[in-house]
């Protein structure tokens, strides 16, 4: 997720550009992305501050630290610093060993062998449920039957870039979740029929690409993933037009170009569930596929959960413990700081379209609030301003 020189060994025409960043490395990034700013980044930055930790001058703000989960986060030295008093870590990053303790792998290894086919696979992936979750025009596996059939070379891309305030980083699934995005990568490579994987990330993020590129290459001594390239692409060290040949051309002459599926890291990585449910997952569509939520403010247990897309404000502070002793839920956020708080007495409204908008995929939609969050906030009702 945040840049480590000692992994990467710089060549001599990337030196003075690296040698910038490691004097960047040097200075306190904070979050100010919406759940770390809801949960009080500034007062953080000005603890540290006092304590004699950081100097004022040596703090840079940027929009996120895919740390929403320990948010407020500051970033120095390479290791995240959280002001929370509770977090909902998700723990070290899963390791080979306990990834296939808990039966990683099998899915993979059942396509592999025959035991499930293609056709199930992909009947899996073209259902309403995964359409839904991924927010895209045609399910995942509807894609996957059109390229294969206008197209035979398809390569899969991801891109590992910046994200805007409130949205997760594509990045911190490669670093918590390495074990869950290659096994769904390799499960769509072996449905597609792709002969290789392109990474594609800016420079602060390489860190976490490479180590996943190692998690690959640990994978493939081990059998699998043996009859699939990987290949990684500093979008930053060549232009975008030169990016853009390496995805789409192929060292075979015979056919020189190959189209591309993009993939997210995040998707992907239950890529092996959906398979594994296969056509019981329509059966849930009255419930609706599930994403992440961010719940800060007044709730007893702040931190990100996993709800159903429909879900209800109500119910999603039920999720978190509900409201904290001594406060009461004033209003609440949808989205991003360009949306206006809503008042309390509409927190049964289902949280979907409607509300969300054109929000994306990956932002966390709901943060809720009450007046002791000190923001000057406008809100959908003027007695409700804070």
């Amino acid at each position: 997720m945040l840049r480590d020189d000692s992994e990467v060994q710089p060549d001599d025409e990337h030196a003075s550009s690296q040698d910038a960043e490691a004097a960047d490395e040097d200075r306190a990034r904070v979050c100010v992305g919406l759940p770390c700013a809801l949960a009080g980044a500034e007062q953080f930055c000005h603890s540290l501050v006092e304590s004699g930790l950081v100097r004022s001058d040596e703090i840079t703000r940027e929009t996120c630290l895919a740390q929403c989960w320990r948010a407020p986060a500051i970033s120095r030295d390479g290791r995240i610093y959280s002001g929370a008093s509770e977090t909902s870590d998700f723990g070290p990053a899963e390791s080979f060993e306990q990834y296939c303790a808990s039966g990683g792998y099998g899915v993979l290894k059942s396509c592999l062998a025959k035991r499930r086919s293609l056709e199930s696979v992909l009947c899996s992936l073209s259902s309403a449920a995964v359409r839904s979750f991924e927010k895209a025009d045609a399910p995942f596996g509807v894609r996957i039957r059109e390229l294969r059939a206008r197209y035979s070379t398809v390569k899969i891309v991801m891109l590992i870039d910046e994200h805007g305030p409130g949205e997760m980083a594509q990045s911190f699934f490669l670093s918590q979740f390495p074990q869950r995005v290659l096994e769904g990568l390799l499960i769509v490579a072996h449905a597609l029929g792709a002969p290789e994987i392109v990474l594609c990330y800016s420079r602060r993020h390489e860190s976490a690409c490479r180590k996943f590129y190692k998690e690959f290459l640990f994978l493939k001594d081990r059998g699998l993933g043996a009859n699939v390239r990987f290949t990684l692409i500093d979008a930053e060290s060549q232009s975008e037009q030169q990016s853009l040949r390496q995805i789409c051309l192929t060292s075979n002459s015979e056919e020189p170009s190959a189209s591309a599926l993009i993939a997210d890291p995040e998707f992907v990585a239950w890529v092996p569930e959906i398979v594994a449910t296969g056509d019981a997952l329509d059966g849930d569509a009255a419930t609706g596929p599930q994403t992440l939520y961010a719940l800060l403010g007044c709730v007893s247990r702040p931190g990100i959960y996993k709800a159903p897309v429909f879900s209800t404000v109500h119910e999603l502070i039920a999720l978190a413990g509900g409201i904290r002793a001594g406060e009461s839920l004033h209003s609440f956020v949808p989205g991003d700081w360009d949306r206006v708080a809503l008042p309390a007495h509409h927190s049964n409204l289902r949280v979907d379209a409607e509300i969300l908008g054109h929000t994306e995929r990956m932002t966390f939609p709901i943060v809720f609030i009450s007046k002791s969050d000190n923001l000057q906030r406008q809100t959908a009702f003027p007695s409700f301003s804070n």
